[in-house]
């Protein structure tokens, strides 16, 4: 499971070692984290993550990889990818970047991020790409990704394809810029 984003209280990574505590106890096993953003800004934080683990006993289950200048091949290399922020992000992308390399991803229910993953009780499950999990609620998360470790092959497959096929729709700069342009042309309409 790859999380991405800088190692910072507001990206909710303190998390994450009670999230593995809870996967362990449940049975899940043949996981790891791997935590890939900047981690030198915020290191006491990034300590503090690495020490909860420890003392979770669950540092065996964490990497701290630091920056990637590749994150698409970071994304590529994951089966899922975890977004536990605990305050809303400025952008967001990061969920979207996931879905267009065609990472199921697993989020927090803050800002945005919710809006760029397609998810029950919004949307069918039959659309899914993606788990929506309260912020800061180590138990709900948990209990995502055990749901996105239950996929069977075929399912996994359709959901990834599901996600690219949202993101390019979404986010490409071609639907970024028509879904703009009619925002402004109904912006002009109103002004006649």
């Amino acid at each position: 499971i790859v999380v991405p984003g800088r190692v910072a209280p507001w990206n909710g990574q303190i998390l994450l070692p009670e999230v593995a505590r809870t996967l362990v106890d449940a049975g899940v096993r043949d996981f790891v984290f791997v935590v890939v953003g900047e981690n030198v800004t915020h290191a006491k934080y990034a300590r503090d993550v690495q020490k909860r683990a420890e003392s979770l006993d669950v540092d065996d289950l964490f990497r701290m990889a630091g920056h990637c200048a590749d994150m698409p091949a970071a994304f590529a290399a994951a089966e899922f990818v975890a977004v536990p922020a605990v305050e809303a992000p400025l952008f967001g992308r990061v969920v979207a970047q996931a879905q267009a390399v065609g990472r199921p991803v697993i989020t927090s229910d803050v800002g945005m991020l919710a809006e760029h993953v397609v998810a029950p009780p919004r949307m069918p499950e039959d659309v899914r790409t993606g788990w929506v999990a309260k912020a800061g609620d180590a138990k709900e998360f948990a209990g995502a990704i055990s749901a996105a470790f239950a996929l069977d092959d075929a399912t996994y497959h359709a959901m990834a394809v599901r996600a690219r096929q949202f993101a390019e729709y979404m986010f490409s700069p071609r639907s970024v810029a028509v879904a703009t342009r009619a925002v402004y042309t109904s912006l002009l309409a109103l002004d006649t």
